[in-house]
This record gives C-alpha cells, structure tokens and sequence, in this order.
C-alpha cells in the first residue's frame, strides 16, 4: 500500500515472491509504461529477481499494482495481459480514499478472489 501512496497518480507495480500460494516478500519495480493508467514491470527487476532466488526454494509467484482511480478489481486491460493462470494477482486500490487490497487468481476470463491472511 506504501508503494501505491508513493507512486500515485501513476499505477505502480512489483513482484511477489514465496512459494505456492504463500507470499513472503514483494519485490518494488519501476513502472515502464508510459500511461499512468496502466503498469509494465520492468524485465530488467523481474529477471534479477529470478537469478536471486535460484536454489533458495523460492520464485516469483505473483505480481501487484495498483488502481489510483478504479476499484480493487481487474480491469479489462488486467484480464487481457494476463499470462500465467497459477499467479496471485494483488490490485491496490486508492479510488474511494479507502485503501482496499484484494488478491486473484485470473484465467481468461475467469476471476477468482482469494483470500488474504496477513501475519
């Protein structure tokens, strides 16, 4: 949510990190789309990411950005560019001066909401 408040009016975006569904760390990476509207995490974080986990029984099982104007919920540009049904998808949201988290799995256009144990 920090990172949402810091980038905003932009999308920001990053990495989760963990094993099945379980995150432990989110990785922050700078937005590269030029659209404020919507987020691109950058290659270069994401395959960093990758090599710093190697053997350490942990990857990239998700990825976040926020929605500064728009409700916690995928939008049609989201559903589009997802890729990998087996990732958590987090949005941010800072539309209603309430900030509200949710997690997703996304296949298509299928949206599963999942639910969030913070420790």
């Amino acid at each position: 949510m920090a990172h949402a408040r810091e980038d905003a009016p932009r999308e920001c975006c990053g990495l989760l990190v963990g094993h099945g569904s379980l995150v432990l760390e989110s990785v922050r990476s700078p937005n590269v789309d030029p659209d404020p509207n919507r987020y691109e995490i950058d290659a270069r974080v994401h395959v960093a990411t990758n090599r710093r986990l190697r053997g350490t029984g942990r990857a990239v099982v998700g990825a976040y950005h926020s929605h500064p104007h728009s409700p916690a919920w995928p939008s049609a540009s989201d559903l589009a560019e997802t890729y990998y049904a087996e990732f958590i998808w987090v949005i941010v949201s800072l539309a209603s001066g309430v900030e509200t988290l949710k997690a997703f799995r996304l296949d298509g256009a299928c949206i599963v909401e999942l639910a969030i144990e913070l420790a």
